[in-house]
C-alpha cells in the first residue's frame, strides 16, 4: 500500500498495523461496491416509512450496544489477532444474507444481515484498535488511526466509484455479495500475519467476564474519558442521521443511485487525510479540538436551514473533515487517560455507547421526520448539544491548565 502512495510512508506505524490495514482496505473493497445503497436498500423494505427504516437499520446498533463491552473484554484476554480472524470470517454471512434479500425479498435476511454485521464489525475493529494501542507508542496513536483511515478508506472510495459503474450490469445484493470474497483474501492475509508475527497474549485478568463488570469499570473511570464518552454518543447521533436519512432523501427526490453514491464518496473523502489530521493532533491537536467541535454545531445548523443538493453535499463534506480530525484525536486521548491493561474494555464500552447514538439517532429522527416532513428541529438539537461539549472540553483545559500553574507556583 504505501508504495502506490508515496506520502502516506511512515516510521510512526507498527509492521503489524500496515498488514492490518492492508487486510481491512480489501475488505472494504467488497463493502464500498455498494454500501452508499445500504440505506435505501433497506427503506426499500421498510414499506415507506421513515421510522420503519430506522427501526430495521436500529438491529445492527442494538446489536453492537451489547457485544461491544463483551468483546471488549475478550481483546484483554485474548490475542487481537483471534478476534480480528473470527469477526472476519462472521462477514461471510452478512454478505450472503444480503444477497438472500434481494432474491427473496424477505426482511428477516435484512435483520441477520444487520446483526450478523454488528458481530463481524465488533470483533474485527475491537481486535483491531486493540493491537494498535498495543504495538504503537500513545503519544503517536492519532498517526496510527489516521494512517488506517487513510488507507482504508481510498480503497472503499475507488470501490464505490467503480460501484456507479457495476450497477449498469449487477443489482445492489450482488454487489454487496461482494463483501464474501474479499473478506476471505483478507481472513488470509490476517491469518499469515498471525502464523508468522509472533504476537503476545495479553496478561490474564482476574474480572469476571459479565456486564457486571462492565459497570464496575465504568465506575473507575476519571472525568476526562466520561467526557469522551458523551462526545462519543453525539458524534455517532449526528453522523448516523446524516449517512442515513439524507441519501433517502437525495434518492426519493427522483436523483437516482448515483448521486447518493457521490454523496457517500464525497462525505468519504476526509477519511483519505486521516493521517495528515492525526499528524496534526500529535502537534497541536488538543489546542484546537474545542474549536473543531464549535465549527461543527455550526456546520448542523447550517444543514437545519439549507436544502440544496450542492449545499448539503459542502456542508456533509466539511461535517466529514471536522468528524475524522476530532475521530482520531479522542483516540489519542482514550489511550493517554485509560489504564494500558484495560484498553480492550474502554474501547468495547465507548464504542457501545457510539452505537447507542448510531440506534437511537435516526430512530428518533425517523419518527420526527414522519411527524414533521423535516430535519430541521434534530439537526438544530443537535448543534446545541455540540455547544455544550465544547463548554465541557474548554472548562476541562481550563482546569488542567489551572493545576499546571499551581504546581509551577
Amino acid at each position: 500500500m504505501e508504495k502506490i502512495f508515496g506520502k502516506f510512508r511512515t516510521k510512526d506505524v507498527s509492521i503489524g498495523a500496515k498488514i492490518l490495514t492492508t487486510a481491512l482496505s480489501i475488505r472494504w473493497i467488497g463493502w464500498g461496491l455498494a454500501e452508499n445503497l445500504i440505506p435505501v436498500f433497506i427503506f426499500s423494505f421498510s414499506a415507506n416509512s421513515y421510522a420503519q427504516a430506522g427501526l430495521l437499520k436500529s438491529s445492527y446498533d442494538l446489536a453492537l450496544i451489547l457485544l461491544f463491552p463483551i468483546f471488549g473484554m475478550l481483546a484483554d484476554r485474548f490475542r487481537a489477532s483471534t478476534l480480528i480472524l473470527f469477526g472476519l470470517a462472521i462477514y461471510v454471512i452478512t454478505g450472503t444474507s444480503y444477497l438472500f434479500a434481494g432474491l427473496t425479498g424477505l426482511v428477516v435476511f435484512i435483520v441477520l444481515a444487520r446483526v450478523s454485521n454488528a458481530f463481524g464489525y465488533g470483533l474485527d475493529t475491537v481486535g483491531r484498535e486493540t493491537y494498535y494501542r498495543r504495538s504503537n507508542p500513545p503519544a503517536r496513536l492519532a498517526t496510527v488511526f489516521g494512517y488506517s483511515d487513510s488507507i482504508s478508506n481510498f480503497w472503499w472510495i475507488a470501490a464505490s466509484l467503480a460501484g456507479i459503474f457495476l450497477l449498469k450490469y449487477f443489482s445492489i445484493p450482488w454487489l454487496l455479495f461482494m463483501i464474501v470474497p474479499t473478506t476471505m483474501i483478507s481472513f488470509y492475509i490476517v491469518w499469515r500475519w498471525r502464523k508468522n508475527a509472533g504476537e503476545k497474549t495479553p496478561s490474564v485478568v482476574k474480572e469476571k467476564l459479565n456486564y457486571r463488570e462492565i459497570l464496575k469499570e465504568l465506575g473507575t473511570w476519571n472525568y476526562q474519558l466520561r467526557l469522551i464518552l458523551i462526545l462519543n454518543f453525539f458524534l455517532s447521533a449526528a453522523f448516523a442521521i446524516i449517512g442515513f436519512f439524507v441519501p433517502i432523501e437525495i434518492f426519493i427526490g427522483g436523483s437516482g443511485y448515483t448521486p447518493v453514491i457521490l454523496f457517500g464518496v464525497i462525505t468519504t473523502l476526509p477519511f483519505l487525510f486521516g493521517i495528515f489530521w492525526g499528524k496534526f493532533f500529535d502537534r497541536k491537536g488538543p489546542r484546537v479540538f474545542i474549536y473543531g467541535l464549535l465549527s461543527y454545531a455550526v456546520l448542523l445548523l447550517f444543514l437545519s436551514i439549507y436544502r440544496s443538493y450542492a449545499l448539503v453535499l459542502a456542508i456533509a463534506f466539511a461535517i466529514s473533515v471536522i468528524q475524522e480530525f476530532i475521530s482520531v484525536g479522542k483516540e489519542e486521548l482514550v489511550t493517554v487517560y485509560a489504564n494500558p491493561e484495560h484498553f480492550g474494555r474502554v474501547d468495547g464500552l465507548m464504542r457501545s455507547v457510539m452505537n447507542i447514538g448510531s440506534m437511537t439517532g435516526p430512530i428518533i429522527a425517523g419518527v420526527i421526520i414522519d411527524a414533521t416532513g423535516g430535519e430541521k428541529v434534530i439537526f438544530a438539537v443537535l448543534a446545541l448539544c455540540m455547544l455544550l461539549l465544547a463548554l465541557g472540553f474548554a472548562l476541562e483545559g481550563r482546569r488542567l491548565h489551572l493545576r499546571k500553574l499551581t504546581k509551577e507556583i
